[in-house]
C-alpha cells in the first residue's frame, strides 16, 4: 500500500501545476495526459527499440529523443489507426522526421497489451490499442494541448 501511494504522489507531482500537457516517462514507459497538475488518464507504452537519448545526441532510427515538442494535430494513419506527431526540433540536424505518438500496428491491433510489452517502434511511443489512441487524440482536441514532454 505505501509502495503504490509514494508512485501516486510521484506521478501527481510530474505534472505541471497549471495548464495541459502530455507528459511521457520513457524509464517507465507512461504516457499521462496532465490538466493543471492532476493526472486524467495514464497508458502503458512502449518507445523505440533503441532506447531514449537527449535530442542533441539522437542519432539514427530506433531511439526515442528526450526533450520538449509541439505536437502535431492528430491525423489518420494506415499503419497505426491514428498519429500524433512531434514538430521536429532541428530540421538541420534531422532532414527525415517522423516521431510521434501512434496507436499499435494495424497486424497486431487486437493484441492489447502486448503491444506495449516490449519497446519496438523506430523512436515513436506507442500505446497498446486503437481505443487508447482514440481517446489520446481525442483529448489533445478537446484541451488544445500543443506541446509533450518525453523525459
Amino acid at each position: 500500500m505505501i509502495a503504490t501511494g509514494a508512485l501516486t504522489l510521484l506521478l501527481l507531482s510530474a505534472c505541471p501545476e497549471k495548464g495541459v500537457s502530455v507528459l511521457v516517462e520513457t524509464a517507465v514507459h507512461r504516457l499521462t495526459l496532465c490538466s493543471k497538475g492532476v493526472a486524467e488518464h495514464q497508458y502503458d507504452v512502449a518507445i523505440g527499440s533503441g532506447g531514449a537519448v537527449p535530442i542533441e545526441k539522437r542519432i539514427g532510427f530506433a531511439v526515442t529523443p528526450l526533450g520538449h515538442f509541439t505536437l502535431t494535430a492528430p491525423r489518420p494513419s494506415a499503419d497505426y489507426k491514428l498519429f500524433i506527431g512531434l514538430v521536429n526540433p532541428s530540421p538541420k540536424r534531422f532532414s527525415a522526421w517522423a516521431i510521434g505518438i501512434h496507436g499499435p500496428p494495424r497486424a497486431a491491433k487486437d493484441n492489447g497489451h502486448s503491444n506495449v510489452e516490449s519497446d519496438w517502434t523506430w523512436g515513436c511511443i506507442a500505446v497498446s490499442s486503437d481505443a487508447e489512441i482514440e481517446e489520446i487524440a481525442s483529448w489533445v482536441k478537446v484541451t488544445k494541448v500543443s506541446a509533450v514532454e518525453f523525459m
